[in-house]
């Protein structure tokens, strides 16, 4: 099992120093430019690995879509199957004033890692508005997620 923590920020995924393996960002997980309306009740932007995406209009009003975050994990063992991809949330999307959270994470991967050693994992995720009523200011917000390789 290898784990790899990225941080997440709503316009671009860029990788930390992983312990293990090596990430390349071909397309960071981006929850789009949007401006929250309201906030009285729990509101989501969901993207999914295809880049399609839906967010939920009583709650947002969207300036740039959303896109799937896609990344190359090299340094692997070369031809070794992959038994499965988990994405968790380390840390919500945070910046001064109130946060979201990252839930229902989805990843697509091969179903073994190349001859090179690379496997290329995407990923969407939805991110959920709290529903408490306080407002969500102009700001970029900042999460962190791990991404765990199974082999």
């Amino acid at each position: 099992m290898k784990r790899l923590l990225l941080p997440l920020t709503i316009l671009y995924l860029i990788p930390s120093a992983a312990a293990f393996a090596a990430v390349t960002v071909v397309q960071g997980l981006s929850f789009g430019s949007f401006i929250s309306t309201r906030n009285d009740a729990q509101y989501d932007i969901i993207v999914n690995t295809d880049a399609s995406y839906s967010f939920s209009p009583g709650g947002f009003f969207m300036i740039s879509p959303p896109n799937p975050g896609v990344y190359d994990i090299s340094g692997l063992d070369p031809s070794t199957a992959i038994i499965s991809v988990t994405v968790t949330q380390i840390a919500p999307l945070t910046a001064p004033g109130n946060s979201l959270q990252m839930i229902n994470f989805t990843s697509t991967n091969p179903p073994a890692t190349s001859a090179g050693g690379v496997a290329r994992i995407e990923i969407g995720a939805t991110a959920r508005t709290t529903g408490t009523g306080i407002a969500y200011p102009d700001n970029t917000y900042n999460g962190v997620v791990e991404i765990t390789v199974n082999f």
